[in-house]
């Protein structure tokens, strides 16, 4: 990396007394740029992820797996759906490395690229009728590039944003929580509009593609936002210091195991209740219960929309009253959800899923996401935050994400009711109080590096 050339470009913000007020327009105009890059950037890369969620509940058993009865083409999409999980702790391993060493910015462009190849790729397959096995085969290896993209995209932008300047990280944080949200909404009103405009026949021979092929126009727009925004600021004094580390990963998993474990248990608890719903239950109403696609789409377009106002001002709640409390809370909500969820599923009342899906989602389970990029962050020391966050997050993701929605549907199939399936949301649940509770944020100093007390940490036990 050329030193001069990045001393040139970011110069280090002066903060003596006589120009603070003076610079306080500069940093706050750096801190929209930065949140603006990192949350359209985001949603664009998880549209991309959560389209193909989607499809692979309402399209790709069809189209790939048809030669399979209703039941095992389920299962075997979801199989699919869960490798771009086992991908993310790979993806999030180098971009944590790349992130740690060289800046966070270059690694958000890398991964943008790469998501978007891949989606605009799996637009462009053909189908099992037209290659056979080896529809499903390369379905398989672009979902795989997917996962390793997302890995190490969620952990980068939160970096940009809450790092960005002194006070305010939780709302900027929550903000790009939103934008998760935002990718969500628009890959599943896709699917919704050409649901409803085409025939079911043009639909599965190309009406599903045309979400994937529009990826390669929605990066490029990405690509240009991030081009422009300043490296964080944060690391940029480390650069400055000479205080980035070689090895990364060696170096958080020395100095703070106990959070990266917590890190992984809460995420592995909270994806799995998030997929359950947002995936399972939509293949589970559409395909088993009967609901047309649209109540199972408009359910989760109404919970994605109240996750993207509520998000930011979850951030700003945890900050106050401290981000293990307020995801504790939260994930005791998601518990007490569980069985209610299912009984509005088996009620035969699109308005009853639409209610219970969007409180479970929009305001529940958004409270835990809005909180955990300030949270997560504090959780390590700058020069290993983006390699401690990210593996434990991305670790979680297998366990919760990509096994979820495959052993709900084989709890489903082997039981024949979905209390099972009630009761893994309940245990998950419980898996992620108890890493909530193991979380012992960094003494001293916010992601942004201002001076906080110990009482804000956050924690809900006595530091050890």
């Amino acid at each position: 990396m050329d030193r001069a050339r990045i001393d040139h470009a970011h110069p280090p913000v002066q903060t003596g007394p006589a120009d603070a007020e003076a610079l306080q327009p500069a940093v706050r105009a750096r801190a929209r740029r930065a949140v603006a890059a990192a949350s359209i950037g985001t949603a664009l890369e998880w549209y991309d992820f959560f389209l193909y969620g989607t499809a692979a509940a309402l399209v790709f058993p069809a189209v790939f797996f048809p030669a399979e009865d209703a039941a095992t083409g389920v299962l075997l999409s979801f199989a699919v759906f869960a490798t771009g999980f086992l991908a993310r702790p790979l993806g999030g391993l180098v971009s944590g490395y790349l992130g740690d060493r060289f800046g966070r910015r270059p690694v958000l462009l890398g991964t943008l690229v790469v998501m978007g190849v891949a989606s605009t790729l799996i637009g462009l397959l053909p189908t099992y009728a037209q290659v056979g096995v080896v529809a499903p085969l390369l379905l398989v290896l672009l979902r795989l590039v997917q996962g390793a993209a997302t890995g190490g995209e969620w952990g980068g932008a939160a970096l940009l944003a809450v790092e960005a300047a002194p006070g305010g990280a939780g709302r900027r944080g929550g903000l790009v929580q939103s934008s998760l949200y935002a990718g969500l909404i628009v890959g599943n009103l896709a699917f919704t509009v050409l649901t409803a405009v085409l025939a079911e026949d043009a639909f599965l021979a190309w009406g599903w593609r045309v979400p994937f092929l529009v990826s390669i126009v929605l990066v490029a727009v990405g690509v240009v936002l991030r081009r422009r925004v300043e490296e964080s600021p944060e690391f940029m004094a480390l650069l400055e210091e000479r205080r980035t580390t070689r090895h990364p990963l060696v170096s958080v998993l020395r100095s703070a195991p106990r959070n990266v474990l917590a890190v992984f248990l809460v995420r592995a608890g909270q994806n799995t209740t998030f997929y359950v719903v947002s995936v399972f239950c939509l293949s589970y109403a559409a395909t088993t219960l009967g609901f047309e696609r649209w109540v199972t789409l408009t359910a989760l377009l109404a919970g994605a929309a109240f996750a993207v106002v509520l998000c930011p001002w979850w951030g700003t709640v945890g900050e106050r009253i401290g981000p293990a409390r307020l995801t504790i809370a939260a994930l005791v909500g998601l518990a007490v959800l569980a069985v209610p969820l299912f009984l509005a599923l088996g009620s035969g009342s699109a308005a009853l899923v639409i209610g219970a899906v969007a409180l479970a989602i929009g305001v529940v389970n958004s409270a835990a996401d809005g909180v955990q990029p300030v949270w997560f962050a504090s959780l390590f020391e700058p020069g290993v935050r983006y390699s401690g966050l990210t593996i434990g997050r991305e670790a979680g993701a297998i366990v919760g994400g990509g096994l979820a929605p495959l052993l709900a549907a084989a709890l489903v199939a082997a039981t024949g009711h979905w209390w099972p399936v009630a009761a893994l949301m309940v245990v998950a649940a419980a898996l992620a109080i108890a890493g909530a509770a193991l979380a012992r944020p960094v003494a001293g100093t916010d992601p942004a590096g201002s001076r906080v007390p110990a009482a804000a940490s956050g924690s809900v036990l006595p530091s050890a």
